[in-house]
């Protein structure tokens, strides 16, 4: 039987965590992403041609938007986890009446809805560029949850594998932070060398963002249904390997 009571108990407080101090967790995506819109679409923008058919501008919003919700989702819970390990506080998680799945889900659902305010501000910061019609709305909520859902998780697992501050930042740095910016955010794949290409259409982060392209313009440079396939695995997947390593206790318990 679910502990709802347990589970809205912690979903509150995983959420409360981030907005008492919005000015840390939210508004610098938000100047962030103004700097992007204005530097890189505006600005630099206008001397670029069309691409399918849309403006550079307009080519690099889903891009931004995804970036930010991949930066800040993942980093709310891996910060979060990280925490309750360094404050001793875990200990309370794990004697808490919760199951894992609903322990695991309350912190998930805590960075989903970061994610969402991060993609809903973003989107409205992007209407002051272009007109901010949405090709396929449900697609786009989807893709916005599940994406969120995945670096949720992957917060969660960096969380409980790193074990001092160096550790924690290493998967941002050096590969999640990679893998976003060649995954297509200011440049479409038909620029790149065909080299670059094949690499290109090996990280899981250039679907993502394409398939987001796609919700947002209607304009599509990979398979959809693969990226789409890709990104349910990776949600379910990450998801559930996350519940096996707090049932296991992977690193939570001397």
């Amino acid at each position: 039987m679910v502990n709802w009571v347990g589970f809205y108990t912690l979903t509150k407080r995983e959420i409360l965590r981030f907005l008492k101090v919005w000015t840390m967790t939210i508004l610098p995506t938000w100047i962030t992403t103004l700097l992007y819109l204005i530097v890189f679409g505006f600005t630099i923008g206008r001397a670029l041609p069309e691409i399918g058919n849309v403006t550079y501008l307009e080519f690099i919003i889903p891009g931004i938007l995804m970036m930010g919700l991949i930066t800040t989702t993942y980093a709310n819970n891996s910060t979060s986890v990280f925490m309750f390990k360094w404050l001793n506080y875990i200990e309370g998680i794990l004697i808490a009446p919760l199951s894992y799945i609903e322990t695991v889900g309350a912190f998930i659902l805590g960075g989903i809805v970061r994610g969402l305010i991060i993609g809903i501000s973003v989107y409205i910061i992007s209407l002051f560029f272009y007109s901010g019609s949405i090709f396929n709305p449900l697609l786009f909520i989807f893709l916005v949850i599940s994406v969120s859902l995945i670096f949720a998780s992957l917060g969660l697992i960096t969380g409980l594998w790193a074990e001092d501050w160096d550790q924690l930042n290493i998967w941002s740095t050096f590969i999640i932070t990679p893998l976003v910016f060649l995954g297509g955010v200011f440049h479409s794949i038909t620029l790149v060398p065909e080299n670059l290409q094949i690499i290109t259409k090996i990280n899981p982060i250039f679907y993502m963002i394409d398939a987001l392209r796609y919700s947002m313009l209607g304009i599509s440079e990979s398979n959809l249904y693969i990226g789409l396939s890709l990104i349910t695995i990776l949600a379910v997947s990450f998801f559930f390997f996350t519940v096996y390593l707090f049932r296991i206790g992977y690193k939570i318990r001397r």
